[in-house]
């Protein structure tokens, strides 16, 4: 038996759906698991028995981000009192519970750090690097490199970025996963062809981008069935309002929540991906797992996983690009049906929790 140490969010909601069932997994195989969850917040801390195990879920003392100084002590603690064999860990909770493991372990604790934004996303992002971004990098890269066994990658272009950006060649690609939602497609008009966004509006998300191609298509061709849902909030979301402004065929609906989402994309007939950089991109899975085909960029790295023509149709991120996808989407819409059938089965083969719990049981063995 192995103790078994996840730092995520110990929920049934959302994207770390994924580390509740790999929580539950391992415990079901006989390990010991003691689960640091951000979110939601467990003020006492719960033992869930298993038949052979059991899962000890505990939250941080800082209910914020866990970087305080009392939070690396009372992480030493959980450490030694629980001596962990492996570390799993997810974005910020990742720091110290890799660094603390591998001292107090005199390097002998097995850490798998997630590797979840590409580098060039956030350098997008940012537009420009100040002394405090540069000193974060560099601390970043020697975190990587004295304190992670295995950085756990999305996809091969994450991979590829933590090698380019911090040559690290320790990436190991498990993709994401979601929990099957799905209780059948929804009945869409087919009057117009509804194409949705959803996610960050940000610059490395090229939905600025999709409006201006959006507009010179409709322009081009005003008697187009094409309509356009953008959902999200960011730091662009002002000039996406003013953008679409007088915009007939272009609705913005701001930002939603969680339970929201599986109708969103259900109701569309395709969902686009415009992203200049993206390591993965969830909200991709989540549309074929409602049986919902993709319009999607090729510096995603969920398109690697997808055939073109089948459950998705490919494109380069600019804006000649996505107005020829667009084009596409709409003389080709007779295949539509096939594509919806092709994207739910897509993500049954692929993107399973069982597929994603099996490879990291190898991964930790």
């Amino acid at each position: 038996m192995k103790t078994i140490l996840i730092a995520h969010n110990y929920t049934q909601n959302s994207f770390p759906v994924m580390s509740f069932h790999l929580a539950n997994h391992l415990a079901n195989k006989g390990n010991r698991v003691i689960f640091i969850s951000h979110n939601p917040y467990f003020h006492e801390r719960q033992v869930i028995k298993k038949e052979n195990a059991e899962i000890i879920v505990c939250s941080w003392p800082s209910q914020s981000r866990p970087t305080k100084i009392k939070d690396f002590v009372w992480f030493i603690n959980i450490y030694l009192k629980y001596k962990p064999d492996t570390i799993i860990a997810h974005f910020v909770g990742s720091n110290i519970t890799a660094i603390v493991s591998k001292i107090l372990s005199f390097g002998k604790a097995s850490t798998l750090v997630y590797y979840h934004t590409l580098s060039s996303q956030i350098l997008t992002d940012l537009k420009k690097l100040n002394f405090k971004q540069k000193f974060l990098f560099y601390r970043k890269k020697t975190f990587y490199r004295f304190f992670c066994d295995k950085l756990i990658c999305p996809s091969e272009l994450a991979k590829k970025d933590l090698k380019d950006y911090y040559s690290n060649t320790n990436g190991v690609v498990v993709l994401n996963p979601i929990i099957d939602r799905f209780t059948g497609k929804m009945d869409i008009s087919n009057s117009n062809i509804v194409i949705s966004f959803l996610g960050r509006i940000d610059l490395s998300k090229g939905v600025l981008d999709l409006v201006t191609a959006f507009k010179i298509y409709i322009e081009k061709f005003p008697n187009s069935r094409l309509i356009l849902n953008i959902a999200g909030s960011g730091s662009l979301q002002f000039e996406l309002t003013e953008m679409i402004r007088n915009t007939p065929t272009i609705y913005y609906l701001g930002g939603l929540i969680y339970e929201k989402i599986d109708e969103y994309l259900n109701k569309s007939h395709f969902v686009i991906i415009p992203s200049k950089f993206d390591a993965f991109n969830v909200v991709g899975i989540e549309s074929m797992m409602n049986q919902t085909p993709l319009l999607i960029s090729n510096t995603t790295g969920l398109t690697e996983y997808l055939t073109d023509g089948k459950e998705c149709f490919k494109f380069d991120s600019d804006i000649e690009s996505i107005v020829a996808v667009l084009k596409k989407a709409e003389d080709d819409f007779i295949h539509y049906k096939q594509m919806s059938v092709n994207a739910r089965d897509t993500f049954l083969i692929k993107f399973s929790i069982n597929d994603y719990c099996n490879k990291f049981s190898e991964l930790i063995s």
